[in-house]
């Protein structure tokens, strides 16, 4: 046996290919910057908000697609990158609601802002795929994590201390009672009796630790393709934390935590696989998806209800459901920022990266950590009563205009070219999930970079867990 817990003739180690990182082809990325310039000359000629985010939705999906087939030329295995989960996330977050009806958005928007978006839009996302070209794909193994001999057992003691830790403070809110526990969740969104103070206090440490939820997933994926080894009350164990973790990330209806929770699962799991074949690889990939896009439809019907509310008084039958699949309409929401900045707001810049890093230091630590930024994104387009989400691009457009989304775009493209490099079959399954870990926060950052410092405390506390943690 292997020190992975699989027979040692289905670990591919004979294969060159399994010692270097998964890499974009260059063909795709010259197809994708292809079909971004053709989207630039279509939306041009339409006439409505709809028509033009449309008119850029298609051949910006379509050279995708074809950029990701130049990409499986080199194996399956080749498609288990960050940079196209980047990808994904910011098509998938600006564009990809597009592909359907959305007769709304006209009366969000005027053509002069939507262009502005689509523009943004365009230039980011060629600066993603131009970026992630700008890091060779050479091996990388990490100093932290080169375990030789990782066991089933401390596979387990870190899944269970990790839901244990991840979902303390929620428990300790209703004191462990499991019915409250349960009902909590049912409820409207932000009215779970385990919501934090807005500044925050000593007990937002308990709240920090809620991070280590997003340990879960991908460890289950392992442990999955593992289950053979482990006994039965262990599996038992296992499958219940999981499908609490996604029953939590379902019905608090915040959408990028439930998607994280399926991609990091997913990821785990594959990247783990001893042998990748159609069945164990595309149909899960599918089924992923289809749960994900499913669940997210249903998840912005009933988030202000919450998901009592919505089932008891079958609102999912009623005519005040979606036709579409929407998802924030962010174009709506990049527009007027553009048309504020800097005709009445001077950009923020420094200001912007020093927020990113301070966010997560909780401010026991750091009593002067500002409260937010000097001046809100609400308050730069004028939203009252509601939040205004503008991805990575419209914060990087905060802090220096144009040029700041060119080069914070580069940058995590950049970034994520750096992060496949710990993608190599012969690292071990828990290096494995520390990298899992870092695709989901990579995602998570296209809908706001500020939240890439907090994503990747997950990733420190699986370096701690190894070095003096569980499976020390």
């Amino acid at each position: 046996m292997s020190w992975s817990g699989y027979p040692t003739e289905l670990k591919a180690y004979s294969d060159p290919k399994t010692y270097y990182p998964p890499a974009p082809a260059m063909a795709g990325t010259a197809c994708l910057l292809a079909g971004l310039f053709l989207a630039y000359s279509l939306y041009q000629s339409e006439t409505t908000p709809a028509t033009m985010a449309r008119a850029a939705a298609i051949p910006v999906g379509v050279s995708f697609l074809v950029s990701v087939f130049f990409d499986s030329r080199k194996g399956l295995w080749n498609l288990f990158r960050t940079d196209l989960l980047c990808l994904i996330g910011i098509y998938g977050l600006t564009l990809a609601e597009f592909l359907f009806p959305q007769e709304e958005f006209d009366a969000m928007t005027t053509v002069a802002q939507t262009a502005n978006s689509l523009n943004m839009t365009l230039l980011g996302t060629a600066g993603l795929a131009i970026g992630r070209h700008l890091v060779a794909p050479k091996p990388m193994q990490s100093r932290w994590l080169q375990l030789q001999e990782i066991s089933n057992k401390a596979l387990f003691n870190v899944y269970v201390v990790s839901a244990l830790l991840g979902f303390l403070y929620m428990l300790m809110s209703v004191d462990f009672d499991p019915v409250a526990f349960i009902e909590g969740m049912l409820g409207p969104r932000f009215t779970e009796p385990w919501q934090r103070g807005r500044l925050g206090g000593w007990n937002s440490l308990l709240t920090e630790l809620g991070l280590l939820r997003y340990v879960i997933p991908p460890l289950a994926g392992v442990i999955w393709n593992r289950r053979r080894f482990y006994p039965a009350w262990q599996m038992l164990i296992m499958a219940a934390i999981f499908a609490l973790t996604l029953f939590h990330g379902f019905s608090g209806g915040t959408r990028n935590i439930f998607v994280a929770y399926i991609a990091t699962f997913l990821m785990g799991y594959l990247l783990t696989l001893p042998k990748t074949t159609f069945r164990n690889t595309v149909i899960p990939i599918l089924i992923a998806a289809w749960i994900s896009v499913y669940g997210s439809y249903h998840m912005l019907e009933f988030r202000t209800m919450g998901l009592r509310n919505y089932i008891e008084n079958r609102v999912y039958e009623s005519e005040s459901t979606r036709d579409t699949l929407a998802v924030d309409y962010n174009l709506s929401s990049i527009g007027p920022l553009v048309d504020a900045m800097p005709a009445r707001h001077p950009f923020l810049g420094m200001e912007i990266i020093t927020w990113s890093l301070v966010r997560p230091i909780p401010r026991v630590f750091l009593p002067g950590k500002p409260e937010g930024l000097s001046v809100s994104i609400e308050e730069i387009v004028g939203a009252e009563g509601w939040t205004v989400a503008v991805t990575y691009l419209g914060e990087s457009y905060m802090m220096a205009g144009w040029l700041g989304v060119i080069g914070m775009s580069l940058f995590l493209g950049a970034l994520a070219a750096w992060w496949n490099r710990m993608a190599m079959r012969h690292q071990s399954d828990y290096a494995l999930v520390v990298y899992a870990l870092g695709f989901f926060a990579a995602g998570i950052t296209m809908r706001s970079m500020f939240m890439l410092t907090t994503a990747i405390l997950p990733v420190l506390a699986l370096v701690a867990f190894q070095k003096y943690g569980p499976i020390r």
